[in-house]
């Protein structure tokens, strides 16, 4: 081999050497090293907040806006997708027949369920106490009254007041007097003719005290018969009646049977079958309500979905993501991704420090003539 053609090999292979280990160094500190050695650090471990934050604000801000995000749901058929489904749903939920609420909802609930409800008999007496106590009960009671009367007032009494009416309201007046002059007896200032009466019923007897008093209302009611309601009303006096309902309103006894009929009413409702709630409704009414729903729904995605994308902050979701991986998974994911190009990278560094070497011989035979 001639001096000449040994010094051109030379020079183009230390050039291609040169020109590719330059390259692949360079993209070998693209990755490493993963922490600072020597005050060095590969660019990509070292700049790993920087990056995370730039991918997640591209992301966020030019990826994944709510425009984009409907745009891709109405490619993919995600409405059709929701009427249907929707649809679907209601009329499930109207069609099919359903136990009570005891057997749908599990035992952990309905005993939270009966425990709210415990509460709710109470309450309820309270809130009509207090609602009787002001003057609006009062005015509702003379309305009421008024309504009777006119809706009444030239009816006989006896077409509402049959025997076993007469009877059963007999009874009940029976049984209010007793309490109501059990409750008497312990006031604290009491007259001495109230003592005395005291004294001469409970000689009596409490049971022949009942049976008197429902004997007599018996009677009276019975005498009543004749008449009519406008009769009985002016025999009595508006304003007697009125306090007799004010005084009746405002008992304790009256407390008594609103807390306890609304705390009943209330645990009824856990064991009443809810059926087939469709029942209720027009043949077509899961159609149409499918119809409208979707829609409706759709709309709602569509006003709500800026503010659904700007709570969640998908920029920090991103940010967070990212920073989570290693510096080894984001190498593994960039060269996933561009590890054609870097190759090529290596490979033009060889094939330039060819192109250099060869230059460099040409170069140096033209300065030595």
């Amino acid at each position: 081999m001639s001096p000449l053609l040994r010094e051109f090999l030379l020079n183009v292979a230390i050039g291609t050497i040169a020109g590719g280990v330059t390259n692949a160094v360079a993209v070998w500190m693209l990755f490493h090293p993963y922490e600072r050695k020597f005050g060095l650090q590969g660019a990509i471990p070292k700049n790993k907040a920087r990056l995370a934050k730039s991918i997640g604000r591209t992301v966020g801000e030019k990826l994944l806006t709510p425009k984009d995000l409907l745009d891709e749901l109405h490619r993919a058929g995600f409405r059709d997708t929701l009427d249907a489904k929707l649809t679907a749903l209601i009329k499930h939920l109207l069609d099919v027949e359903r136990g009570s609420l005891r057997e749908i909802l599990p035992p952990s609930v309905i005993g939270e369920v009966e425990r709210a409800l415990a509460g709710l008999g109470p309450a309820v007496g309270d809130r009509v106490a207090t609602w009787t106590a002001t003057p609006a009960f009062e005015v509702k009671v003379r309305e009421a009254l008024a309504r009777l009367r006119k809706e009444l007032g030239d009816r006989p009494v006896s077409e509402v007041l049959t025997e076993a009416r007469r009877q059963e309201l007999a009874a009940q007046a029976a049984t209010l007097a007793a309490e109501l002059l059990d409750e008497s007896r312990r006031a604290e200032q009491r007259s001495a003719a109230a003592r005395i009466g005291d004294a001469v019923l409970r000689l009596a007897g409490e049971e022949r005290t009942k049976a008197f008093i429902e004997k007599a209302v018996h009677d009276a009611l019975g005498r009543a018969g004749s008449r009519t309601w406008s009769d009985v009303l002016d025999a009595i006096g508006e304003d007697v009646v009125v306090q007799w309902m004010l005084e009746a309103g405002r008992s304790p006894r009256a407390h008594d049977l609103a807390a306890e009929g609304a705390g009943t009413a209330a645990l009824a409702l856990l064991d009443r079958p809810i059926g087939r709630p469709s029942r209720f409704l027009a043949d077509d009414a899961p159609a149409r309500l499918g119809a409208l729903a979707g829609p409706a729904v759709w709309e709602l995605m569509e006003r709500e979905m800026p503010k659904l994308v700007e709570q969640l902050d998908i920029p920090a979701i991103v940010e967070r993501k990212v920073l989570g991986f290693s510096t080894a998974r984001i190498e593994e994911i960039i060269r996933g991704v561009t590890q054609r190009e870097l190759n090529l990278i290596v490979n033009l560094g060889y094939l330039l420090g060819a192109v250099i070497g060869t230059l460099t011989f040409l170069g140096g035979r033209l300065l030595r003539g």
